[in-house]
């Protein structure tokens, strides 16, 4: 069964994790909007994955930002791509409920970058 507070709770901490990080930079609201509705579009977690990673590819884009989580430091997107791969545990393997927590982050990271930070 799926833990909804729990799921959630992680999300919001990942979400906090990144900014804490500052890793905002430019990273801006059309570019996060536009990867939620994609990732609601997807058919795959790997095909949002692959999405991410190409974002975080591209140089200046935000996604490529480096956080440092853990003494480790990573790009953006490999983050969320590793938050991904938790939300899929989580959901016990259900696609569709990782691709709708996965979009739910997004949101989470988008009402933090405009609604908290700026």
């Amino acid at each position: 069964m799926i833990n909804n507070e729990l799921i959630i709770s992680k999300l919001i901490k990942h979400v906090n994790i990144i900014a804490d990080n500052n890793c905002f930079k430019n990273l801006g609201k059309t570019n996060i909007r536009s990867t939620a509705t994609a990732i609601l579009n997807a058919s795959s977690i790997e095909e949002i994955k692959l999405y991410i990673f190409y974002k975080a590819s591209k140089k200046d884009s935000g996604w490529d930002n480096t956080i440092k989580v853990e003494n480790k430091e990573k790009k953006l997107g490999e983050y969320i791509n590793c938050v991904i791969d938790e939300i899929y545990k989580d959901c016990n393997g259900d696609e569709k409920q990782t691709i709708k927590y996965a979009a739910k982050f997004l949101g989470y990271l988008y009402w933090r970058l405009y609604g908290v930070i700026k």
